[in-house]
C-alpha cells in the first residue's frame, strides 16, 4: 500500500529499491495516482524556500506558546482543551518547519558525470575513487549525514571505497542497492541487468528479487525483467585489469587472450582461423596500447595483423603458433 509517508521518503531520496519499484508501479496504474504524486511533488519543491529561512529557536517558540496558553483572554472564556489544541497546532507547525529546513539543508549539491567511449577517474569527497568506463554516475559534492550514497544510472564503474564504519557507502543502480563499508568492486548496470563483481572486501547486493552477500572473487547478476538474482564466481585473471592497467597471461589460450583484450580495450579483434584459438601464450603488459600488445602477440606466434578498412575490426592471420 502506498502511503503519504512512503511518497515523502521517495521525494527525499530515502526509499529502498523495492519501494521505488512499488511507487513507480502505483503511479503508472492510474492518471489519478500520477496527478496526486505531481501535486505532492510540487508542494515538496515549493518548500525548498524554507532553506533560506532563519534558524528556528524551538525553546523560544515553545515559551511563546506557553504564554499564550496561560494568558487571560478578554471578553470571552476559552477552554483548556481549546488552548491545548491551539498549542498542539503551533508545535506541529514548528515541527514541520524544522522538518522541511532539515530536509532542504541536508540535500547537498549533486554532480552528474556522463562518460561516453572513454574512461574517467574521479575522487569523491570522502577519498573514495571511481573509475567510470562509458557510463553515467551522479554523486554529491560533499557527503552529509550517516550514509554515503551515489547513483549509477548506466554503464560500468569500478569502485575503490574509503573505509568508514560509521558511514556505509551505498550505490543505487536501477532498482538495486549495493552497500559496503570499504572495498574494491565493479558495478555494471544497464536496462536488462545489474551486475556486481567483488575484488576485495564484502558487499551486500539488495534487489527486488532477493539479497546476497558477496566477498572477494564472488559476483552476482540481477535480471530486471525476470526479477531473478544469480550468483556467480569470478574466474578470469584480468577481470579488473582495466582498473589496474595490468594484463597478465600465463599459458593462456589465444582465444581467451583475445576475449580479455576486447574487454579491456573495447576493441574488435578476431582470429582468421579457429585453430589459432588453441595457441598458447605467456606474457604480461602494463598500461600498454592495443597496437603494442598485438605486435608482441603477433611476433611471438608468427602471426600477421590486418586492419579492416573503414572499420574498427582487427584480424590476426597465420597458420602456425610459433616462429
Amino acid at each position: 500500500m502506498i502511503t503519504e509517508d512512503i511518497l515523502v521518503k521517495y521525494l527525499a531520496g530515502e526509499t529502498e529499491p523495492h519501494e521505488v519499484a512499488m511507487i513507480d508501479q502505483w503511479r503508472q496504474s492510474s492518471e489519478e495516482n500520477e496527478k496526486h504524486f505531481r501535486q505532492l511533488e510540487t508542494l515538496w519543491v515549493s518548500s525548498a524556500g524554507l532553506k533560506d529561512s532563519k534558524a528556528v529557536n524551538v525553546d523560544a517558540a515553545w515559551e511563546k506558546v506557553q504564554r499564550r496558553i496561560t494568558a487571560p483572554v478578554k471578553g470571552r472564556m476559552v477552554s483548556m482543551q481549546t488552548r491545548w489544541l491551539v498549542a498542539a497546532s503551533l508545535v506541529l507547525l514548528i515541527g514541520l518547519g524544522i522538518f522541511f529546513i532539515s530536509r532542504t539543508n541536508s540535500n547537498p549539491e549533486m554532480i552528474s558525470l556522463n562518460v561516453t567511449n572513454d574512461t574517467r577517474n574521479i575522487q569523491l569527497a570522502d577519498g573514495s575513487k571511481l573509475m567510470v568506463k562509458s557510463g553515467q554516475v551522479t554523486y554529491p559534492k560533499q557527503f552529509d549525514g550517516k550514509k554515503r550514497k551515489v547513483k549509477l544510472n548506466s554503464g560500468k564503474v569500478f569502485f575503490d571505497i574509503a573505509p568508514d564504519k560509521e558511514r556505509p557507502f551505498e550505490i543505487e543502480a536501477n532498482t538495486t542497492m549495493i552497500t559496503v563499508i570499504g572495498t574494491e568492486f565493479e558495478v555494471v548496470s544497464y536496462k536488462d541487468y545489474t551486475q556486481v563483481m567483488v575484488k576485495e572486501g564484502k558487499v551486500r547486493f539488495s534487489t527486488p528479487g532477493g539479497e546476497t552477500m558477496l566477498t572477494a572473487g564472488m559476483a552476482a547478476k540481477y535480471l530486471h525483467k525476470e526479477n531473478r538474482l544469480e550468483n556467480m564466481s569470478i574466474t578470469g585473471k584480468n577481470t579488473f585489469a582495466y582498473a589496474s592497467g595490468q594484463l597478465v597471461f600465463e599459458n593462456d589460450r589465444l582465444g581467451n587472450v583475445i576475449s580479455d583484450l576486447n574487454q579491456y580495450f573495447d576493441s574488435e579483434v578476431s582470429l582468421e582461423h579457429p585453430a589459432l584459438a588453441d595457441c598458447i601464450i605467456t606474457s604480461s603488459f602494463s598500461n600498454e596500447k592495443l597496437e603494442n600488445v598485438l605486435a608482441v602477440i603477433a611476433g611471438t606466434l608468427n602471426l600477421e595483423i590486418e586492419h579492416v578498412p573503414n572499420s574498427n575490426r582487427i584480424i590476426l592471420k597465420g597458420k602456425g603458433c610459433s616462429p
